[in-house]
């Protein structure tokens, strides 16, 4: 659903207006028409990917079971644009201005409320695991990248697990033409893992645009195979 409206009625909306509107069309093949008609069919062709037809297998969850969470996530309107945002022409609450922290921070909390409402009450770390995954791939986000960071205090009793997926930042504004530049957008699902007890706690989202700070290379950054599943490897810490 992209905002109550199913993918192939915003897509046919699209083709219908240029179809029917002469004026639409000419602007549209216009430079300037041609330079933001570009990211908005960009962002149109995004939905149109089935993500429903991926399989997973994550820790206890069955390949059954995860189908079922991955049914119920898309189901819902979190679909980037409009549902986490408010961007047109850049992914912010601030006209043209880049984000602000306070709405980077509401995305953060929207999502890991997103991921928990999905787990439901009192869930298994696999299944708070694959909530996150179906999450984050109903959006069109693909996984690309985990790392287990040691946490700074003296005694390294603990550490941070951040499972990383990177997404078109064009889904957080369909006019965004400078997010043809800065492409993506990336998502950190950061788990605490206590080693004394090998006990693993979902603990945030993190979403970083891309911008002038800089902009992430998804095949510099890749440590998992293409289409891969998370997991939880264990064999981190064997010796």
């Amino acid at each position: 659903m992209v905002g109550g409206r199913s993918r192939s009625t915003v897509i046919n909306t699209i083709g219908n207006a240029l179809g029917t509107n002469p004026k639409i069309a000419i602007g549209l093949l216009s430079p300037v028409g041609l330079l933001f008609a570009l990211p908005v069919l960009l962002w149109a062709f995004n939905f149109t990917e089935r993500f429903g037809l991926e399989k997973c297998s994550i820790g206890s969850i069955s390949g059954a079971e995860y189908q079922n969470i991955l049914s119920r996530a898309g189901a819902q309107r979190w679909t980037v644009w409009p549902g986490l945002s408010n961007g047109v022409f850049w992914p912010s609450d601030s006209g043209f201005r880049g984000p602000t922290a306070s709405f980077n921070s509401n995305l953060n909390d929207q999502l890991l409320s997103h991921i928990r409402e999905l787990a439901g009450s009192d869930p298994s770390i696999n299944r708070q695991l694959a909530s996150a995954h179906a999450v984050l791939r109903s959006m069109g986000a693909e996984y690309v990248q985990t790392q287990e960071v040691p946490d700074m205090r003296g005694d390294r009793a603990g550490s941070r697990v951040y499972f990383t997926y990177y997404l078109p930042q064009v889904r957080f504004a369909p006019a965004c033409v400078l997010c043809l530049v800065w492409w993506y957008t990336t998502i950190d699902v950061i788990f605490s893992h206590e080693l004394a007890t090998d006990r693993y706690e979902l603990q945030a989202v993190n979403v970083l645009h891309a911008g002038l700070k800089g902009s992430p290379d998804k095949n510099i950054a890749r440590n998992v195979p293409w289409g891969s599943c998370p997991e939880f490897r264990r064999f981190f810490h064997n010796g």
